[in-house]
């Protein structure tokens, strides 16, 4: 069905209906917001794997995330006591054209989304009482103010994406803008927007053995961030790390997956009144996949994990639910 370069009829189907899992970017909402642009842990199963096919492969996930950080920055003050959560849909569109370059195939993507986002912070503390830097608004202290908002968020797109396959070894190379396209005011809290611009180069590898079952994949992506021009708060770069380990019995896999988010350079900018503000998380727990329709064009497969955060520094902690479905039109 696939040629000789591909896994194997049995769970060709299997793989093709999962590869996108890892292929796209996430965006979302570390540093100014307590977070980069890169979606923690959305890189999973396969996510070395270009699928070999030309085609138009779509993933989307229900990605909710629910945590706490003792100070970060929001709408350019310093803000105490903060807890977020928010629901994330992510719809990934990665089209894998028929053409190759460096002998990989060359594959293309957008990632749009939309966001539910709420944020409660315990006490606010205006620049009014700190150094006030150019473009940061000024108003009175507040205490448990709430937000909610519901709108479009970033977009992650990739102009570039290279896979290469040798045996049971796949890997690929992609570099991903980050879009500040949602719904952003210095005057709320809920932003879906970052409110800045990044570029996101990443490297991902897969070990896939077809006739076991077995899996592990493993990324390293890193943001180079712009500064958000309403707050003039200019973001470090950040390296995200995510991996995933399954075993397949049948159309059934279960396995773990994890993922580090480590800031290799500090804040910076008038709007940094954390100073370098660096900041560090990690996240681990179970997958589960199965897919539907095994061996056919139309096999379509459903993933779900968990992450629990801890070590965190500067940065929100807390635990994340991603729901995802993939297929191939």
């Amino acid at each position: 069905m696939w040629g000789t370069t591909w896994p194997g009829r049995r769970l060709g189907a299997a793989v093709l209906a999962a590869a996108l899992l890892g292929v796209s970017g996430g965006g979302a909402g570390a540093a100014e917001y307590g977070t980069g642009p890169w979606l923690k842990g959305y890189t999973d199963i396969l996510g070395g794997i270009i699928p070999p096919q030309p085609g138009l492969y779509v993933r989307n996930d229900a990605y909710h995330y629910q945590g706490d950080v003792s100070a970060t920055i929001f709408d350019g003050n310093i803000q105490l006591g903060v807890e977020e959560k928010y629901l994330v849909d992510v719809l990934s569109l990665t089209y894998v054209t028929p053409l190759k370059i460096l002998g990989g195939t060359y594959a293309v993507n957008v990632t749009p989304t939309v966001m539910q986002m709420g944020v409660n912070v315990g006490v606010g503390l205006p620049s009014l009482i700190l150094p006030v830097g150019p473009g940061i608004p000024t108003g009175p202290l507040t205490v448990n103010r709430v937000d909610n908002n519901v709108a479009q968020g970033d977009t992650v797109f990739s102009p570039l994406i290279l896979g290469w396959q040798e045996g049971n070894f796949y890997w690929n190379f992609a570099v991903f803008g980050f879009a500040p396209t949602g719904d952003y005011s210095t005057r709320q809290l809920a932003n879906t927007s970052l409110n800045r611009w990044a570029v996101m180069p990443r490297l991902a590898a897969t070990y896939f053995n077809p006739k076991t079952g077995f899996q592990v994949s493993g990324a390293a992506i890193y943001s180079w961030n712009s500064e958000n021009p309403a707050t003039d708060y200019k973001t470090g770069e950040i390296l995200n790390l995510d991996g995933s380990i399954t075993k397949n019995f049948g159309a059934l896999g279960v396995g773990g997956v994890g993922y580090a988010m480590i800031q290799t350079t500090g804040d910076s900018g008038a709007g940094a009144r954390l100073g370098a503000f660096e900041s560090r998380v990690y996240g681990a727990g179970p997958i589960v996949t199965y897919t539907l329709g095994a061996g056919t064009p139309t096999a379509l497969t459903l993933i779900a994990k968990w992450y629990a955060e801890f070590d965190a520094q500067n940065t929100f902690e807390g635990n994340t639910v991603d729901v995802a479905a993939t297929f191939k039109f």
